[in-house]
This record gives structure tokens, sequence and C-alpha cells, in this order.
């Protein structure tokens, strides 16, 4: 009772929102003093074995109430979260770890077919060790006696109301925890590559029912994934763990059911941008931007997103807010996996009747945000080379399109800088277009009407200089 005194008295002392005060009281080692509980608490709930037997319940409260007064400490500045995980991030990242896999998989274990309406204990070793995402398992370092009990406890199915109330704030905390390190620049290289959190984090977002977990936890571990992979260190890593991408593939594919509630409507949109955010931190590396292009999932997946422009409730601002970052951060990725190199760009390009091109082309003419736009004509530049042409001048839809944006008002000085940004890349992309479409092929047409209505003035009299005139001539004069 008194250490629940205390820690009770500890979180109505830090649950304020002044980062000042948050710095000082990592300062002075309350973030020192709290893990410090939970180690003791970590020890403690090993005590399992006849006569004597650990109250779970209770200690899964006190574990609950030092992880909800961590993350209040944990609202501090960076630099200062920085120095807390120097200190204990080692020894909180072994506590919290086993915490969330323990509790995932209890609740797995608690939906299961198999398991018992009312739960009961659990037991490691009668889980086999067949982790999807083929991270090394918690397990397989450490085969000692006292392994086998859960930090965690049983089935959400048994113990009280209140019980269950106490595993929810402990899994909410504990994933919140991780996700404040995770703002920490120095700390996400340690974060990605410590032993069996990868594996865990995806293991929790990837919980079915969505119900069977906090929508927070969710959300948090989301958020941690994207700011691992803003990491360059971690980048070619994390694209290479086993069903990290099909993760985020399968969040950024949930709809919403008839009948969800206002906060689960939320939650999917959320889940969605941070993961197309995620998808996009990936997208800046080389190497990656060919494996991601030949994921054909992802590609129809970022597609999809980069289209999904109605609200749910159309008057709601917050949704429409984070539907336009999901299609930017989606439009971002596209971008950036159209500079892979000749192959990739070409696979892109023919990938299911080349819906990326009518994707891209659909943004350019009915999108109403000019950052998306933006980006839309960048991927369409990134992708037109000598072996792509074609399928590209082979649509009037996307023509038309370049032939909008080099035929804008220059008028209005507010947006001078997305519309050259705009032009060059039509401009560019027309090049490329002029120098592999000759008059012999069926799409030269298409491409004709675009040149003449660019460049009027450059337009030859057919009766006159027709003969005059040679195809290579006609190509320079409309460069711009």
């Amino acid at each position: 009772e008194e250490r629940v005194d205390a820690l009770e008295a500890a979180i109505a002392t830090f649950d304020h929102d002044n980062r000042d005060r948050h710095d000082h009281e990592i300062a002075v080692g309350a973030d020192i003093a709290i893990v410090k509980t939970l180690v003791f608490l970590e020890f403690k709930s090993q005590f399992r074995r006849e006569p004597i037997q650990a109250d779970m319940e209770a200690i899964t409260r006190e574990i609950g109430l030092a992880l909800n007064a961590l993350e209040c400490v944990y609202r501090a500045s960076s630099e200062s979260v920085g120095e807390s995980f120097s200190r204990v991030g080692t020894d909180l990242m072994h506590i919290l770890v086993i915490l969330i896999d323990d509790e995932v998989k209890n609740r797995l274990r608690a939906f299961s077919p198999h398991s018992s309406p009312t739960g009961g204990s659990y037991n490691r070793n009668e889980v086999e060790d067949d982790d999807k995402d083929g991270n090394q398992s918690l397990e397989d370092n450490d085969s000692m006696d006292d392994r086998k009990r859960p930090v965690t406890p049983p089935s959400p199915h048994g113990g009280s109301v209140g019980f269950i109330h106490d595993r929810d704030i402990m899994l909410r905390k504990a994933t919140k925890c991780i996700g404040h390190f995770a703002r920490v620049g120095k700390a996400t290289k340690p974060l990605a590559h410590f032993p069996g959190f990868i594996g865990t984090t995806l293991a929790l977002i990837n919980v079915r029912p969505y119900n069977a977990i906090p929508f927070e936890s969710r959300l948090s571990c989301l958020w941690t994934i994207a700011n691992l992979a803003c990491n360059t260190e971690n980048m070619s890593m994390m694209m290479c763990t086993p069903n990290l991408i099909n993760s985020l593939v399968s969040i950024s594919c949930r709809r919403a059911e008839a009948g969800d509630s206002l906060e689960t409507i939320m939650e999917i949109l959320r889940a969605k941008s941070i993961a197309s955010r995620a998808l996009l931190n990936l997208s800046w590396s080389p190497s990656n931007k060919v494996l991601m292009c030949q994921n054909f999932a992802l590609v129809e997946t970022l597609s999809n997103l980069a289209m999904e422009r109605r609200a749910p409730y159309r008057k709601s601002h917050t949704m429409q807010d984070i539907m336009l970052h999901t299609r930017r951060n989606s439009l971002g990725a596209l971008r950036n996996m159209a500079a892979a190199p000749r192959r990739s760009k070409i696979a892109l390009c023919g990938y299911n009747n080349g819906k990326l091109l009518d994707t891209l082309t659909d943004v350019a003419l009915n999108e109403t945000d000019q950052s998306a736009i933006d980006l839309s004509f960048a991927a369409i530049h990134n992708l037109a080379i000598h072996d792509t042409a074609e399928l590209i001048v082979d649509r009037p839809a996307l023509v038309l399109a370049l032939k909008n944006v080099l035929l804008e008002d220059e008028d209005d000085d507010s947006e001078e800088e997305p519309k050259n940004s705009r032009k060059s890349h039509a401009s560019s992309t027309i090049l490329v277009l002029e120098r592999t479409i000759t008059p012999d092929m069926e799409s030269y047409d298409n491409l004709r009407e675009l040149l003449d209505a660019v460049n009027p003035s450059n337009t030859v009299d057919e009766d006159e200089d027709e003969d005059d005139m040679m195809p290579s001539e006609a190509v320079n004069a409309t460069a711009v």
C-alpha cells in the first residue's frame, strides 16, 4: 500500500505539461527511481512456485502506476529523454520488451479458438516459437526456469474488470515510453537493434481482432517504427525485417466498417497516416527503392492511399488533415520509388496495366492540395525515361495534365514557387518524350497535340514548311 500511495503521489506530481519541469525531474533522477521500482516488481513477479504465489493483480497495478509515472516524466525535451536513455535505457528496454511480448501472447491466447473462456495462467513453454516476424525470440536468449513465468498476468478474460483496466494501462504506458525514446535521434539505432524489440512491436501491431489491445498501443508502436525509419543506419535493416512491410501494408488497407465508433474511425485514419509516413521514411534509401518497387502489394497500397480524399465525416477538418498527410506521404514514397534504376521504373509503369500512371494522373488533375500535385508531377518526371515514354504518351489524360500545368496562369504570385516546380518537372518530362516518340509511332499524335498547345508560335504551317522542317529541328524548337 505504501508503494502504491507513493506511485500515485508521483503521478499527481509528474502529470503536467511543463517541459522544463520534466527536464528537472530527469536531472534529479526521478527516472532512475521509477526504473528501480520496475526492476523490483519484475523480480517480485517471479515468485510463482508453491507454496508462494505472487499476487499478480496487485503487481500489475503497481507496474501500471510506475509506467504511468515514468511516461509523465518522459514528456521532457528530447535531450533530457536522451540522457535518461543513456542511464537506464538498456535495463528499461529489457523490462518493457518482456512486458509487451508476454501481454501480446496472453491476449492472442485468450482470443484463440483453443483458449479457455475463463482465461487461466500462461506458460511460455506452451507457446511454440513460430514468430512470423523472423526476429530472434526473447526465449532464445535465456532458458532459465524463471523465464517460464509471465511478467504480465493471464488472459484478458480472467480477473476483475479493474484487473483488465490495469493491464490496458500497463500496455499503453509501456509502448508510450518506448515512443518517447524514439524521439531521441541517438537512441533510434540502439532501439532498432535491441534483441526482440522490432519483432515484439510488429506482433502487437498485428494483433487481431483489433480491439484485443488498446488502440493507443498500436498507434504508439507504429509511430515508433516510423521514427526508427528516419535513421539512415536503420533503413536497410528494417526493410529486410520479415513482415515489417507487410504489417504496414495490412494496417494501410484497413477500412472502417458500418457501425464503427468515431474513436475507431479516427484510429484507422491515424494508423494509415503513420504507416504511410514509415513507408516514406524507408523509401529514401537507394537500396530500399528497388525492393519496394518489387513489392506490388505495396505499390497498390500506396496508390490507393494517394486517392483517398473523401473523409468519413466530410465536415471534420481533423479527419481531412489526417487524410491529406496520408496522401502526401504516399505520393512522397511513390516519388522516391520512381527514382529507382531503369528496370524498376519499367516495372512500376507496367504494373497492373499502368495503374500507377493512372493514379498520378488522377492526382494531377483532381487533387486540390498543391503539395500533393507537386509530388505527383515529380513522380511522373522520375518515371519518364526512353523505355517508359510510350506508356506515358499513350495516356491522353496524362498528356492533358502536363499541358495544363505548362499553360497555368502565372498571375498568382502566392504559389509561384510550387508552380515553378511543377512546370520544371513537366518540362523535363516533355523533353524525354520528345526524344523518344517519333512520327512513325501511333502515340505521336498525342505528343504533337501537346507540343503545339505548349508552343503555338513554333507550330509550322504544313502547307508551306513541312518539307523543310526536319523532325530533329522540330524537337529542338519546342525545348523549354
